[in-house]
């Protein structure tokens, strides 16, 4: 659409001051009118112009019908015409949707719908909530618009300092806060181990919700096989981690023309010293 474009192209070379009468007019009308508000109670001056105009409204009909049979508004009124039926077909239909996506929008934020915008949301209230208790309205309004005609065009003179300037800042405060984060964390740590111990049951609940990985835990069980009666536990393909350790069978000892019988005994010595390292008794 044209339209859009052209109008946010209107609005920005009025902001940054490209035709320096127009923005000036513009500027200085609002500053005019926000003086005027201040200084003048409009309110006050609009309701006592309207119950004398309706005064002398009823008067002049009353008096009309009274001489001539016609009130004198009636008779003379001039040509009116409406824009309600403009305003239904063109303005309240934005209107509407425009409510309707405030209204969505703001249900995301006061149900969390999204944590983080809820919380950016409860920051930027609380930063104005301490503006509003220091400032009034009029002079957060006035300043306010005093920024819109200075700031943007200050920007689009100095753009590659104020560019480098907060990207350079930017960096330095994402640097900062980790470094703080950081720090706080190893000094809450302590304090929550503490925490959890004393708590007792709840507290290995809750550290059990959050498991954490040590070097041991990428070991994987030990499962038992049968070979002909004898329960042997097969070794993992990682390093055990336990401090004791299954002899392993000497081979030097069994010669080319062993007998079945042989090999028998040599099982039998190795299933010995296992006993005794393990503290179990191995049978055959």
């Amino acid at each position: 659409m044209s339209i859009p474009t052209t109008s946010s192209s209107s609005l920005c070379d009025l902001l940054t001051w490209k035709d320096p009468v127009q923005t000036g007019k513009v500027f200085g009308s609002i500053i005019l009118g926000l003086v005027v508000f201040k200084a003048v109670n409009l309110i006050n001056i609009f309701f006592h112009l309207s119950y004398i105009a309706l005064l002398f409204s009823a008067a002049g009909e009353y008096a009309g019908k009274l001489v001539t049979g016609q009130g004198f508004v009636t008779k003379y009124k001039p040509s009116s015409k409406t824009y309600a039926k403009t305003i239904n077909e063109s303005v309240l239909p934005s209107i509407g949707r425009g409510i309707e996506k405030l209204e969505e929008e703001f249900q995301k934020i006061v149900y969390s719908h999204d944590i983080e915008t809820t919380l950016k949301a409860a920051g930027l209230s609380y930063i104005l909530y301490k503006i509003t208790s220091w400032f009034s309205f009029f002079t957060l309004l006035a300043t306010s618009v005093v920024l819109l005609f200075t700031v943007p065009v200050i920007y689009v003179k100095n753009k590659k300092e104020i560019d480098a300037a907060v990207a350079q800042y930017s960096k330095l405060a994402k640097d900062k806060t980790a470094e703080y984060t950081k720090l706080a964390q190893d000094a809450a740590a302590p304090h929550v181990k503490t925490l959890v111990e004393k708590s007792g049951p709840v507290g290995s609940f809750l550290q059990s919700k959050f498991p954490t990985r040590t070097a041991g835990s990428t070991v994987g069980d030990a499962k038992a096989s049968k070979f002909e009666g004898v329960d042997v536990p097969t070794q993992s393909t990682a390093s055990t981690t336990g401090s004791s350790k299954f002899p392993e069978v000497p081979t030097s000892s069994i010669k080319d023309d062993s007998t079945f019988e042989d090999l028998v005994e040599e099982a039998k010595a190795a299933g010995v010293k296992a006993a005794d390292v393990e503290g179990e008794k191995i049978s055959f």
